[in-house]
C-alpha cells in the first residue's frame, strides 16, 4: 500500500496490478464494498499464468486446465465481468512503480496512471537456476512452456524432456504429453530421499497428492520415462 506524494489528486484511486485468480477476486471485492478499482493487467485476457486463456484456445477447457477447469471457467468469466465493471487495462505492463504512480506501456504508447491504494497481485514466475547451456535456443522454462501452450495452442518440440523440480514439472509434462507431443523423458531432480521427507507433510493435503499421483501414474502408463535423483550438467546443441 502506498499513499499519493503530497501535492498529488486527493481523489481515491485503487489500482490492482495482475489479472490472474487473487488479483479478480480482490477487484470483486473492492466492486461489491463500492469500490470501482483500475485493473492493470500484461495480458490481453484475464486468468493469470494457470488460468491462462488464449486468443483461439485448442481443445475444451477440460483438455487445457485438467482437474482446475472449472475453476479457470469461473475466473474467466468474473474476469469478463470486470472487464464492463471496473477500469480494466489489458494488455498493459507496468515498467516502473513510483509512490503515487505507476508507469504503463501499451501498444507501445507510454502512460503514468497515479493511485492512492496499489494492490500487487503478480502471481508466481519460474526459478531456473542456471547450468551449462540454460539460455541455448530450444532450452525453455517450465512457465514458458505453458504460455506456448495455452495462450497460442502449440508446443515446444517435436521432442522434448522436462526437468526440474515439483508439481508443476508432472503437470506440465502431462499437459504436454495429453496435447501430443512426444515428451522423451521426465526427469526430477530432488535429492533421493526427499520425497519420503515429505510425506507427512503430503499427507496433509490429500487432493494434491491425488493428482501428482494421477500425473505420474498416466505419464508411465503413456510409455514416458520418469527418472528421479537427476542432475542437469549440462544442455548441449548447436
Amino acid at each position: 500500500m502506498q499513499m499519493n506524494p503530497p501535492g498529488a489528486d486527493d481523489s481515491p484511486r485503487m489500482v490492482v496490478v495482475g489479472a490472474g485468480p487473487a488479483g479478480v477476486r480482490a477487484a470483486q471485492t473492492l466492486l461489491r464494498h463500492g469500490v470501482r478499482p483500475v485493473i492493470v493487467d500484461e495480458a490481453a485476457l484475464p486468468g493469470g499464468q494457470i488460468y491462462r486463456q488464449g486468443a483461439a484456445p485448442r481443445g475444451t477447457a477440460r483438455q487445457r486446465y485438467g482437474f482446475e477447469w472449472k475453476r479457470a471457467q469461473a475466473i474467466h468469466a468474473a474476469g469478463a465481468d470486470l472487464a464492463a465493471r471496473a477500469d480494466y487495462r489489458a494488455a498493459t505492463a507496468v515498467w516502473n512503480a513510483a509512490p503515487g504512480c505507476l508507469d504503463l506501456v501499451r501498444d507501445g504508447e507510454l502512460e503514468t496512471l497515479p493511485y492512492s491504494r496499489l494492490l500487487l497481485a503478480t502471481g508466481a514466475t519460474d526459478r531456473v537456476l542456471p547450468f551449462p547451456g540454460w539460455t541455448l535456443p530450444g532450452v525453455y522454462s517450465l512457465g514458458g512452456a505453458q504460455i506456448a501452450l495455452k495462450s497460442q495452442g502449440c508446443t515446444f518440440g517435436p521432442r522434448i524432456v522436462f526437468a526440474g523440480t515439483g508439481p508443476l514439472l508432472y503437470l506440465v509434462a502431462y499437459q504436454y504429453a495429453s496435447a501430443g507431443a512426444q515428451v522423451q523423458a521426465v526427469l526430477d531432480c530432488a535429492p533421493p530421499g526427499s520425497q519420503v521427507r515429505a510425506a507427512p507433510a503430503l499427507l496433509s493435503q490429500p487432493g494434491m497428492l491425488a493428482k501428482g499421483m494421477y500425473y505420474l501414474g498416466w505419464l508411465r502408463a503413456h510409455g514416458v520415462p520418469v527418472h528421479h535423483g537427476a542432475r542437469l550438467d549440462a544442455a548441449e546443441g548447436a
